[in-house]
């Protein structure tokens, strides 16, 4: 058995910068007035950070759960703007190995789940061009990677996980495939803001 804790091959300076990102999703979702409302929303962030650093079994654990509950934090946000329909929470937490996404061993790629839902035939999903859900999980996966810290094949493999995941929610809540692309463009979007 390993007795390395994680935490202390974990770079201190990446749990500022996830503080920081989670500050930033708070301020978005949460209103606040003035100096003392900024540093309230400072102090949630970093209890918030603290708890799941120290409950977490893993690097991998830990950036699953940040990723859930930040996930969870804008699809409710943009359900209550009307963006999206609100699936609960607890759906975030399904494990990926069982709504269908598989780890490949070439060159670490996520791959698509084997089997589509069963859809009417005339459903926009059929209609998807075959690899575009595949160059949506990579487009996510290479703009968390530019937000999130990780290290090692373990931290990279959680990235696909996480990236597949977030196409997964999206595809399942979109009502078409204008709805879809458009998601996936404000997920984008909205990580990219966050610099």
């Amino acid at each position: 058995m390993d007795t390395c804790d994680w935490r202390t091959q974990f770079p201190s300076d990446s749990r500022s910068n996830i503080i920081n990102k989670i500050l930033e999703t708070l301020k978005r979702h949460l209103p606040f007035s003035g100096p003392e409302g900024l540093n309230e929303l400072r102090r949630i962030a970093t209890r918030f950070e603290d708890k799941i650093y120290t409950t977490a079994v893993n690097q991998t654990d830990y950036l699953r759960k940040i990723s859930v509950k930040m996930l969870t934090m804008e699809t409710k946000s943009q359900a209550s703007a009307g963006y999206s329909t609100f699936l609960p929470a607890a759906n975030y937490a399904t494990p990926l190995y069982q709504s269908g996404y598989h780890m490949v061993n070439d060159n670490s790629r996520t791959s698509l789940p084997k089997r589509e839902p069963d859809l009417n035939i005339d459903d926009w999903r059929t209609q998807l061009p075959p690899d575009s859900r595949q160059k949506n999980v990579n487009k996510i996966r290479d703009s968390l990677n530019k937000h999130v810290p990780i290290s090692g094949q373990e931290g990279i493999n959680e990235l696909l996980r996480i990236a597949a995941s977030f196409e997964e929610l999206i595809f399942n809540a979109a009502r078409n495939k204008m709805d879809y692309f458009r998601k996936v463009s404000f997920k984008m979007q909205t990580m990219e803001e966050g610099d």
